[in-house]
């Protein structure tokens, strides 16, 4: 059986709890009048933008009047490209948080294909103003074993090297917009398998055969050493030991770029501090209650201030000799989340010893040049007009990028979303959530069928009302289908607690979630979503034989489940493909 931990993965992308980012309507034309303008390569003292639908028509001195256009005087403040965040794992409202602090555009280095499939597929179709533009590797390239597959889903693994090319191949007709290599061996205390060098290159000639950029993962100065005689185009982490000068050089050489990704470092290191975002309102007042609970995550709780400081070290050196540094957050492992993580981020990078300038440079031109993403990352002619508009000047202060005064998204002014966790609701008292007498609409009994066909999957599920077997009364029936087509597949029936989809209220009274049950033996899914929870619901496994019974989870069962924000319940499939059928009856809560 799956470990609570393992199985939480499975929703993560439930369309349903996203974010709804309100938007302001295009007007055509916008003028950004006076700004300091740092255009991605340098910094123009006092200009306007001109923003034409969803390009950037021209920076000019002093602009002629547009009728009808939208103006922002934005005198005293630094207008940025939209900012990129290079190194991300994508689920759920991670694009919608991410535009939430300016990021117009996040590279995700492994996440669902069927949703990154999705996510592109949007961005074809036209503009997407309200969220962050994706790129994806999909499936990273690891061995059975290997990183990667420690996540409790199932990934295709490349195992025999004559299989190569196919398994590449395969990534790209997915439609990976790169390929993410890993090359980890692990610690002392948790080993993986890994990739060779000469396999590693091998991999690395796919990629580039197919006109693919080849991204490696790496911890140490010798995987890196490896990774760029393989032909690597990127490290996406700073190895964390000495590497020396030979390797320096190596990496100069070949043109790779680095991602450094301190901010996960710092984390993984036991030295990362969740105040340095979540207490500056300027982020607080912006921060998910789901993103807050994960910057408050850690991977240890030791310290290694020696890591770190060879880490910032081995950046500063690699800077210094001439090597692309790009900025990335590795959101969202715990102590890091998308969007706000990036400022830290921007933050470690100037600690290691980058000017202003090149960190700014390294979230916006260099990235795109990096990733071949040529319309966007400079504020210039043509360009996709995604803009960052922020009090103060980032070039002497770069704490300022935190305090965003307006965002643009494909010429569209995006509304952030602030974000009220209050807790001091009213509490209401236990109440009955489903009592299904026959007769009874399914569709007035408040709950609703909920699958992974929200996030691109196959699965499908149908809910009816039946005579209840063995007694009087009726049950609610579930009956679906666990298919292929997407990682984390469920279906199942979905119960909103307030009185609008996902509207946050206090059970704080109630101290169980009980149910009557009957189905086929198997380990079935109770979900609980709250407020401080965002887009990962809390998952408890339950059994249900053919014979009725009474289910009770204590709601303390449920993870990390605030119930002075709870939002629904879901009950549902097993974790298994294939068909099933569950039946409830007699939904509460209780004290």
């Amino acid at each position: 059986m799956r470990t609570n931990k393992q199985i939480r993965h499975l929703a993560r992308v439930l369309a349903v709890i996203a974010i709804t980012a309100a938007i302001q309507p295009a007007e055509g034309v916008t003028v950004i009048r006076n700004a300091r303008i740092f255009d991605g390569d340098a910094v123009i003292e006092r200009a306007s933008v001109v923003i034409r639908d969803t390009r950037i028509a021209g920076i000019e001195a002093e602009p002629t009047t547009v009728d009808g256009a939208t103006e922002v005087d934005a005198t005293g403040m630094t207008l940025l490209p939209g900012l990129i965040d290079c190194h991300t794992h994508s689920w759920g409202t991670a694009l919608q948080e991410a535009l939430n602090f300016g990021v117009t555009t996040v590279l995700d280095m492994f996440t669902e294909p069927t949703l990154a499939a999705n996510w592109r597929r949007e961005q074809r179709g036209g503009p997407v103003p309200n969220r962050a533009d994706i790129f994806s590797a999909g499936v990273l390239v690891t061995v059975a074993g290997g990183h990667g597959t420690q996540f409790g889903v199932a990934i295709p693994t490349l195992d025999d090297p004559d299989e190569t090319e196919a398994f590449v191949a395969a990534r790209i007709a997915e439609g990976s917009d790169f390929i993410k290599i890993i090359h980890e061996a692990g610690s002392a205390r948790w080993r993986f398998p890994t990739f060779d060098g000469d396999q590693l290159k091998r991999i690395a000639t796919a990629a580039h055969d197919g006109g693919k950029l080849a991204l490696f993962h790496v911890g140490t100065a010798d995987g890196a050493g490896m990774a760029v005689a393989a032909g690597a185009d990127g490290l996406m982490h700073v190895y964390r030991d000495e590497g020396g000068a030979d390797l320096i050089a190596a990496i100069r050489e070949t043109g790779t770029f680095v991602v450094p990704t301190l901010a996960v470092t710092e984390n993984m290191l036991g030295l990362s501090n969740p105040d340095v975002l979540a207490a500056d309102p300027r982020i607080s007042d912006y921060l998910s209650a789901n993103a807050e609970a994960n910057l408050k995550r850690s991977f240890t709780p030791g310290q290694n201030h020696a890591a770190m400081e060879t880490a910032l070290g081995n950046v500063r050196a690699l800077f210094e000799a001439g090597v692309p540094i790009l900025a990335g957050t590795d959101a969202v492992n715990p102590g890091v989340t998308h969007g706000a993580s990036l400022h830290r981020e921007l933050e470690l990078l100037a600690t290691a010893g980058m000017p202003n300038v090149d960190i700014l440079r390294a979230a916006t031109s260099n990235a795109a040049d990096a990733f071949r993403l040529h319309d966007r990352g400079r504020i210039a002619e043509g360009k996709k007009a995604d803009l960052v508009l922020v009090h103060g000047n980032p070039l002497q202060d770069l704490a300022t990028t935190r305090d965003i005064v307006g965002i643009w998204k494909d010429g569209v002014r995006f509304k952030r979303q602030r974000n009220d966790r209050s807790t001091d609701r009213p509490s209401q008292e236990p109440r009955g959530l489903g009592a299904f007498g026959p007769g009874t609409d399914v569709a007035e009994s408040g709950w609703s069928p909920s699958t992974d066909s929200l996030a691109g999957g196959k699965s499908t599920v149908e809910l009816t009302i039946v005579a209840r077997t063995g007694g009087s009364g009726g049950a609610l029936r579930i009956q679906g289908d666990n298919a292929p087509g997407y990682g984390y597949p469920w279906s199942g029936a979905m119960v909103n607690l307030g009185s609008a989809m996902m509207e946050p209220v206090n059970i704080g009274r109630s101290g169980k979630l009980v149910f009557d049950a009957r189905g086929e033996g198997k380990p079935y899914r109770a979900m609980a979503f709250a407020e401080n929870l965002g887009q990962m619901p809390a998952i408890v496994e339950f059994n249900a034989s053919a014979d009725w019974q009474r289910v009770e989870i204590p709601l303390t069962e449920f993870p990390d489940f605030d119930p002075r924000g709870a939002m629904a319940f879901f009950i549902g499939s097993p974790s298994e493909l294939g068909p099933f059928w569950l039946e409830i009856d007699n939904v509460a809560l209780i004290e």
